[in-house]
């Protein structure tokens, strides 16, 4: 018992912030174990070349190979400057400004990897067959239900799907700094259901979307649509601006999955997912969900 209780302790925790600071620098790394990724809140312009070598540092050890970080557009040409790649935006990020993703594939050279033209070719190829295929899924869907679960139950299913290693996706963890989380179970009529996760900040309402298994098949398809539509409801309801997701390049059910939800590509990430334990290029899905002006639903059908 000692020695399983000291084991558990010795164990690095899942989801770590981890700080640097100097006369004119401060920033956050939300390192996650798990899914290998490091997310950067920078809380103060300038010094980047300082904030890079950390960034590299840390990123080095743990093993990481994916870095992001989300910032206001005047941002974005200081970070390409140190190797940075911009790769998307999410339109809304901040309420009434959007968000600019850039992002870095940690690696022995300085510049990062970027996503190549085979791979933007076959994201055209995803998005095509996915319009076509999100036609099958009317405003009205029948043999499938959505509903709120508890986190425990969320996470029971994220533990047995991540240790079986059945297409696994969504990580359900931190992905910002004091968010709050919902949970949806989406269940068909026939097969299992499909969980999902949505993390959103009422301060800047925006929110990340999460899917816990990526879809096989077709027939799995309909309870992700279902819990897409019902997490879009309810961040409505609460007043969250825009919402967010990462799927695979190269996925059509995913990809018709969030066409079906009225999700739009706004960006192309280069190892931006991991899914089943490989890292992927990856789609930026988002979806503006209300005008913060008071408008309603403001997104349209343009790719970026």
């Amino acid at each position: 018992m000692v020695k399983a209780r000291a084991a558990a302790q010795a164990q690095p925790p899942i989801v770590e912030e981890l700080h640097f600071r100097s006369d004119n620098a401060f920033l956050c790394l939300l390192l996650n174990r798990r899914t290998k990724q490091i997310r950067v809140i920078d809380f103060r312009a300038g010094a980047l070349p300082a904030k890079r070598l950390f960034i590299q540092s840390v990123a080095q050890r743990e093993g990481v190979e994916k870095v992001i970080i989300l910032v206001e557009k005047d941002e974005v040409s200081s970070w390409t400057r140190v190797g940075f790649v911009r790769e998307g935006t999410v339109p809304g990020f901040y309420k009434r400004s959007d968000g600019h993703l850039v992002g870095c594939v940690i690696g022995d050279k300085t510049a990062s990897i970027e996503v190549t033209d085979a791979v933007q070719k076959a994201v055209d190829r995803t998005i095509n067959a996915a319009k076509k295929k999100a036609k099958d899924y009317p405003e009205s869907l029948k043999g499938v239900g959505a509903k709120t679960v508890t986190q425990s139950a969320a996470e029971t299913a994220r533990d047995a799907v991540w240790k079986k290693g059945d297409h696994t996706l969504g990580s359900f963890d931190a992905f910002g700094r004091d968010a709050a989380r919902l949970y949806v179970e989406a269940t068909p009529k026939k097969g299992k259901p499909a969980y999902l996760s949505a993390e959103f900040q009422d301060c800047f309402g925006h929110s990340l979307i999460e899917i816990l298994k990526a879809p096989k098949d077709e027939k799995e398809v309909l309870p992700v649509v279902a819990g897409l539509r019902a997490l879009n409801e309810d961040l409505k309801a609460r007043e969250i601006v825009s919402a967010f997701s990462f799927a695979p390049f190269d996925n059509v059910e995913l990809s018709t999955a969030f066409v079906a939800a009225g999700y739009r590509k706004t960006g192309l990430l280069a190892r931006g997912a991991l899914c089943n334990g490989e890292r992927t290029d990856a789609i930026l899905w988002t979806r503006k969900l209300a005008d913060p002006s008071g408008g309603a639903d403001m997104d349209d059908d343009m790719d970026e």
